[in-house]
This record gives C-alpha cells, sequence and structure tokens, in this order.
C-alpha cells in the first residue's frame, strides 16, 4: 500500500486495503472524505494546539524514520558515510575562498536531487543541469517518482540540501526536504498563479528557502510553435490555457548560463550551511531577491 507508513500513524486499527480485501465490512459509522485548509498547508488557527505544517513535516519522521532505519543495509550506509566525510573541495563555479584550515579537513558536499518528468514539463536539457551542478561541486541524484518507493524519496531528500523540479505535482515532495533546505521550482509560462499557490507559499511555511525560477519564453517548447508576439508567449493567463497548453503542450531547456548563477548561489548556501559556516535560518541575500 503506497501510503501505509503515513496512514498506520493515524489509526490504532490495522488498515484495511480494499484492492485486496473483498470481505464486507460493517462499522457504526464513518467519516467519508478530507477536510482542507488550503493547498499543502496547515492551518493553526483551526487545529488543536496551534499545529502548523511544521508538526506535519515532524509526524512524516515519525512515520518513515522506523522504515528507513530498518531497510539500509549495512553496506550502503557505510557507502553513504564516506561520501558524506568525502570530497575533494570542488572548485569549478566556486564564488568562495576556502582557508588553509578548511583545506586540512575533509569538508563535506551539499546534495542536489533533481525531480525528473517523463511527457509534458519535461526538462529536455536534464543531462546538461546534472552535468553543470556536479561540476560545480553538488552530489547529484536523479529521481524519477513514478519509479521510487515513497519511503525511498523520503530517505533521498531528508539527506538533500537542494531540490530542483519542474512545476507539477511531483513537487509535492518538497515535504521531505528539512526546514532550511531549498527547494527551487522552475515555473513555465502561464503556471505563475499555481506555481506560487500549490507550492511557492507552503515552501515557505515549511522553512525551506524558496526560489520560484520563472523561465523566458525562448526556455519554452512552444516558443518553437508560436510567433514571438502571439499572446500565448508574451501574456499567458486564462485558466482555458493552463491545462491544455501550457501545462499538457509545455516543455523546458532552460538557459543554463541563466539558471548557472541561480545554482551557484544554492550551491554556496548550501555549502556553507553543512560544513558549520551559517546556521539553516539565516538569510542569504539570494533568498531577499527572489
Amino acid at each position: 500500500m503506497k501510503y501505509e507508513n503515513i496512514l498506520s500513524r493515524l489509526s490504532n486499527y490495522p488498515l484495511i486495503d480494499f484492492a485486496g480485501d473483498k470481505r464486507t465490512h460493517c462499522f457504526p459509522d464513518a467519516i467519508v472524505g478530507l477536510k482542507i485548509h488550503d493547498d499543502l498547508t496547515v492551518a493553526p488557527s483551526l487545529m488543536k494546539g496551534n499545529k502548523s505544517i511544521l508538526n506535519f513535516r515532524h509526524f512524516l519522521d515519525r512515520a518513515y524514520q522506523p522504515r528507513i532505519k530498518g531497510s539500509i543495509p549495512d553496506k550502503e550506509q557505510g557507502v553513504q558515510l564516506k561520501l558524506n566525510q568525502s570530497a575533494s573541495v570542488p572548485t569549478l563555479g566556486r564564488s568562495m575562498k576556502i582557508n588553509k584550515d578548511d583545506q586540512k579537513h575533509q569538508v563535506k558536499k551539499p546534495k542536489l536531487v533533481i525531480l525528473s518528468r517523463s511527457g509534458s514539463r519535461a526538462l529536455v536539457n536534464e543531462d546538461c543541469l546534472v552535468k553543470m551542478a556536479e561540476d560545480m561541486g553538488f552530489r547529484v541524484e536523479v529521481l524519477r517518482p513514478k519509479r521510487t518507493e515513497l519511503a525511498k524519496m523520503y530517505r533521498l531528500l531528508n539527506k538533500s540540501e537542494v531540490m530542483v523540479g519542474v512545476h507539477g505535482a511531483a513537487l509535492t515532495h518538497f515535504l521531505f526536504l528539512k526546514p532550511g533546505s531549498v527547494l527551487i521550482q522552475v515555473i513555465p509560462l502561464g503556471t505563475d498563479s499555481p506555481a506560487e499557490t500549490c507550492f511557492g507559499k507552503p515552501a515557505r511555511e515549511l522553512g525551506l528557502k524558496y526560489i520560484g525560477y520563472k523561465i523566458s519564453p525562448r526556455e519554452s517548447s512552444l516558443y518553437n510553435e508560436y510567433d514571438q508576439d502571439d499572446p500565448v508567449l508574451t501574456n499567458p493567463k486564462g485558466w482555458q490555457y493552463t491545462m491544455e497548453i501550457y501545462l499538457d503542450r509545455q516543455n523546458v531547456s532552460l538557459d543554463m548560463r541563466r539558471f548557472h548563477k541561480l545554482l551557484l548561489q544554492a550551491y554556496d548556501y548550501s555549502f556553507k550551511k553543512i560544513n558549520g559556516q551559517i546556521s539553516y535560518n539565516q538569510t542569504t541575500d539570494l533568498f531577499k531577491l527572489c
């Protein structure tokens, strides 16, 4: 069952999987449906004890940590430990200077997870992004949500400093990032409003360093389908077009020069954070501008 780890924490009774259970169940009463406060939001004013989305994040820790600790082989844990302790100091794209004391000790490299999409809103030059991030100094992992078990996704993202993904439902997995981590949402044409409502605002409430990267018309596959002065490119709006054009018929090819500047700032922040040079709640110029 996909959400077994989470659902089992919400009830004192065994879960029933109706996909495989053909018995007839009788209950004196039942609550059917969900209550929603807002998109990916927990409103403290509506919760007992003023609980917030941070409490839900802690709930996810309690749901997945026992599973994670019991599922990682000793050999894999050893490899991960070496990765965390390893790493020559990266030089390409570095904007910070490492002093002599730092060079005497091995430094940690921040981890970047790229959410890979297939079909609409795919990142056409994903391979170029991977190479650029690795050259910059990141440990990079490409994650394909449809093929990855939730517990594994939690383990990967919970240990990551930065997550990058194009606007879409898979970005919901930002809930697995720790507060203080960086979420970079690539925002295709015509998706500004849902991008902010569904992910930008909730990510900031969770304590993430959120960056919305709005692509230019040239970075959209629609640029090759419409005239340069067509309203689809110059003034994207209207929900009737959002689904039909912007969500279902658009892919993204990042301008690597433009995206490099943003990713480098995220790298510098993450590098300093995991190496104890700043605390997670310190705000850099990057997050004042974005």
